[in-house]
């Protein structure tokens, strides 16, 4: 599968092809030329959408990864601040069948 080209170097391909008519009183394009340009136009905001998603799943993807280890300090507190008796004796669970 070929790649896609980057919507960067599909726009520099369109704008050299109008710069010769810049400055033009007017501009007249044959009707397949304009199709294709417009065709170019489509697959670069296809393209632009595309790179956009992945920026965006990939900014979740960071703050998720921050959050957990929010989440994770915090939990640790919890449960730190759970089987440390106030007095500094440490609180063992027994989770065997003798326990009570």
């Amino acid at each position: 599968m070929r790649p896609l080209p980057k919507p960067s170097k599909e726009l520099d391909r369109i704008v050299r092809q109008l710069r010769p008519h810049i400055g033009s009183e007017e501009v007249t394009l044959p009707g397949a030329s304009f199709d294709m340009l417009v065709s170019m136009l489509i697959n670069i905001r296809k393209m632009a959408e595309n790179l956009e998603r992945e920026a965006g799943a990939l900014r979740l993807a960071e703050a998720s990864r921050h959050g957990r280890a929010a989440v994770e300090k915090l939990a640790t507190e919890q449960f730190e601040a759970l089987v440390i008796d106030p007095d500094g004796k440490i609180i063992r669970p027994e989770f065997g069948k003798g326990g009570k």
